[in-house]
């Protein structure tokens, strides 16, 4: 090989080294070629942005524009596949339709926008299964779950499901008996009767009290059981073993006992009021005038506030119990759950809203073509569920990204398990109507 050659060879490399050189440290940089057609110039060189990603449950599939993102190829027949949690760097600045894929699990899709040396956090996104759901029983009331997940009654037929198996139990409440379990443990408390089903016992109240107490009430805040009868209402004392009149004269149509104070809605000729009383004395304190019209009734769903519901009217008032006049009154709102101490998410026919009792504002979080049925949050994973008659959803709070995880008819009353991430529906699934659960992730 001749001198001449050997020259022209050192320089060729040395010009290839240099702009491999300059093209290397360009992409260590963030800095990429946009080659799309038709060539820009003055965007021929961008300076890239970088995507984090994460998802629960993890190691989904991540697709940019339907193309899977692959990193290092380390091998000539095998592409290295991104999966969550991930970073993707160096892409080009604009929108994408971001696209996560998990066997087993809804795909889940978003718009997403890549900006110049900027990173993009799409984390925390849900994935939920795709499991069909399982058929419990035919009660066609709503389920009613304790707080450790073990047990849930239905009141149509008074029945008890141990969900460990999903059995039922031996032991049950009378037909129609509205529910409530106490403390959160294994002992629920159903029409004037305690069902212990550690001891597989039941206590009959109505034993002491008489056959004609009504409105039964159990008061996790001081473990005493209220009732109601002949225009008067009672608190069983002593073990429940005697009672003390705590109201009487007047037609109380719901109540619930707070502290010192129990409240009262009062109906006196065609006027109907709220009113606090002193429970020591039972001295009126304060009085807030209703309409006239409705069907009114306290929820046992919070700690600060009292809720009373009309469902006529489907309206919410949220009462603070240091003063009824301090009450928030939130009108067209179908069902609810609780965020925090002081945020609801509801919903109308429509739409899903957020309301802050403190700053008094609503917010928009997703509207949707189909009339809304019940809305309920999953506290740990930070998203929420909604029903239509048809479909079953589930949506992050963020985003408002809805994913459709179940269809069925007549979907209803949702009750949800955290700790197990299972959810209980009234559903017509296959023709076959009656309860079903459904594993979210």
């Amino acid at each position: 090989m001749s001198k001449k050659i050997r020259d022209c060879l050192f320089y060729f490399f040395v010009v290839i080294f240099s702009i491999m050189t300059v093209l290397i440290s360009l992409y260590a940089s963030g800095y990429k070629f946009n080659l799309s057609w038709p060539l820009k110039f003055n965007r021929l060189l961008q300076k890239t942005g970088m995507l984090n990603v994460a998802t629960v449950p993890k190691n989904a599939y991540i697709f940019l524009n339907g193309k899977e993102q692959t990193g290092a190829v380390f091998s000539l027949f095998k592409k290295d596949f991104l999966t969550t949690p991930n970073k993707i760097k160096n892409i080009l600045p604009g929108e994408y339709t971001l696209r996560l894929e998990r066997e087993g699990y809804w795909p889940y899709e978003k718009k997403i926008r890549i900006d110049s040396g900027q990173t993009t956090f799409a984390e925390d996104i849900n994935l939920f299964r795709s499991d069909s759901p399982l058929f419990l029983n035919s009660d066609l009331s709503a389920p009613l779950i304790n707080g450790n997940g073990h047990y849930l009654y239905l009141k149509n037929s008074g029945q008890i499901i141990n969900l460990k198996n999903d059995s039922l139990l031996a032991l049950k409440a009378d037909s129609n008996a509205d529910g409530h379990w106490i403390k959160n443990g294994d002992k629920l408390f159903a029409g004037g009767k305690i069902l212990d089903l550690g001891n597989n016992s039941i206590q009959d109240l109505t034993t002491i009290v008489g056959t004609g107490a009504s409105s039964w009430y159990y008061s996790d805040n001081d473990d005493h059981i209220y009732y109601a009868n002949s225009y008067a209402i009672n608190r069983l004392e002593s073990g429940n073993k005697t009672a003390t009149v705590l109201l009487k004269g007047e037609n109380y149509l719901s109540y619930e006992p707070r502290g010192e104070t129990i409240f009262a809605v009062v109906k006196t000729g065609n006027k109907i009021s709220l009113k606090s009383y002193s429970l020591k004395t039972g001295v009126k304190l304060e009085e807030l005038e209703l309409p006239t019209v409705g069907n009114y009734a306290f929820k046992q769903d919070n700690a600060d506030y009292l809720c009373l519901y009309d469902n006529q009217n489907l309206t919410l008032y949220l009462i603070d119990p240091l003063s009824i006049n301090n009450t928030t009154v939130i009108k067209g709102i179908k069902s609810w759950s609780w965020l925090n101490g002081e945020e609801i998410i509801y919903n109308n026919d429509w739409e899903i809203n957020t309301f802050n009792i403190k700053t008094g504002r609503s917010s928009l979080i997703t509207r949707v073509s189909e009339a809304i049925n019940n809305v309920i949050w999953h506290h740990s994973g930070r998203y929420f569920i909604f029903s239509t008659a048809g479909n079953l959803n589930a949506a992050d709070f963020q985003t408002g990204t809805v994913t459709s995880i179940s269809r069925a008819l007549n979907i209803d009353d949702l009750a949800l398990d955290e700790k197990n991430n299972l959810l209980y529906f009234q559903a017509n699934v296959n023709n076959q109507p009656g309860l079903y659960k459904l594993l979210l992730q």
